[in-house]
């Protein structure tokens, strides 16, 4: 009678390819959106793709590169997503409100890269982040501070409170929403409160990070 050998399942989440770098990003992002960027452990990602404990560190030299890498793909998401927004509009100021629209829309649907690229610990870490930052603040403050075709607004006159403010709506927003604290929001909804709170200045807001 011929002996049957036991053969051990994989999870659903073990890794099956050769790219074993963009698996970890796609696994920690999945773990950062269910627990959190302080609970990624690198043992329990290399546990779920089926590697062994010292695989990832071929890759990452710490668990905090590990997070920048994911926080820098997310944060070329997000870019991508809000300047293909803002191309469907021409005026300056609805082409911020776009870009405010789809940050928000971008937390909702990517929580997991949204909270590695907001994390304070992370952004210092990455000089990439940093002046991608720079650069949305600096479009921000082209279009803020100044009047746009003659119009005047009480937001337009200081430029610092305006991206604070801009800033604070849809980073707030967004943080709430992937919180929990608004309950189950879907990406459709999310889209329509940013709507209706960037009118609230009566300008188009653009994204923090």
């Amino acid at each position: 009678m011929p002996v049957r050998r036991r053969i051990k399942k994989k999870s659903a989440d073990a890794y099956h390819h050769g790219d074993l770098r963009r698996a970890l990003i796609d696994a920690a992002a999945v773990a950062v959106a269910r627990d959190g960027v302080d609970a990624l452990k690198v043992s329990s990602l290399a546990e779920r793709l089926g590697v062994t404990g010292g695989a990832p560190f071929r890759h990452f030299e710490s668990r905090l590169a590990l997070l920048v890498a994911v926080a820098e793909e997310g944060a070329r998401r997000l870019l991508e997503r809000m300047e293909a927004a803002a191309g469907c509009v021409a005026d300056p100021l609805a082409k911020q409100r776009a870009r405010g629209i789809a940050y928000v829309r971008f937390a909702v649907e990517e929580p997991g890269y949204f909270r590695a690229l907001t994390h304070a610990e992370v952004v210092a870490a990455s000089p990439l982040l940093q002046q991608m930052a720079a650069a949305s603040q600096k479009t921000m403050d082209e279009v803020l501070g100044r009047d746009h075709q003659g119009v005047s607004s009480p937001v337009l006159v200081s430029r610092s409170a305006g991206m604070l403010a801009a800033q604070a709506l849809t980073y707030g927003l967004a943080r709430m929403i992937t919180d929990g604290l608004l309950g189950d929001v879907s990406a459709e909804e999310a889209e329509r409160l940013t709507y209706e709170i960037t009118g609230v200045l009566g300008v188009g807001l653009g994204a923090s990070s």
